[in-house]
């Protein structure tokens, strides 16, 4: 049989408790990355978005991406109704903003620019609302989307 001695104890604890902590940190990320999606309907259209609900990513929103990769936009939740107001803050793609009340769009904005000019223009709800959903520009004409229509919101 092998004679562990208290230095090689030492090293293999501090080995056992690193992958334990690595292991903890992948699945904290993990389960944030996963719970961080959902997938929504419109119509029979199901389309995978990123959520926001927190004020930071509220503000952050779809910034600074040069391209929306495997979603087709971000659903902004929030926990009370107010008139929002949604700028073109540091975007790099164009977009649609659908604002949303109690699962019923009731504006729109489409095929929003994003230079420099247009981010300061400021799209807002024509009443309360507790959801915006930032899409790809064109989606919501692609899929022929109107204002009165009903959004769904599915597990991903």
């Amino acid at each position: 049989m092998f004679k562990l001695d208290n230095k090689n104890n030492k090293i293999i604890f501090s080995i056992f408790i690193v992958l334990f902590l690595l292991i903890i940190i992948f699945f904290i990320f993990y389960k944030k990355n996963v719970d961080n999606f959902i997938k929504i309907k419109i119509n029979e259209v199901e389309l995978r978005v990123e959520l926001a609900r927190s004020p930071a990513e509220h503000y952050l929103g779809l910034s600074n991406r040069g391209s929306l990769e495997n979603i087709s936009g971000m659903l902004f939740l929030f926990s009370d109704k107010q008139v929002r107001s949604f700028v073109m803050r540091d975007m790099l793609i164009s977009l649609d903003i659908v604002f949303i009340d109690e699962n019923t769009i009731i504006d729109v904005y489409k095929n929003l620019p994003f230079d420099k000019k247009s981010q300061k223009i400021l799209y807002k709800s024509s009443s309360p609302v507790d959801k915006v959903l930032e899409l790809e520009a064109g989606l919501f004409d692609y899929y022929n989307f109107q204002v009165g229509d009903k959004i769904k919101i599915l597990k991903d």
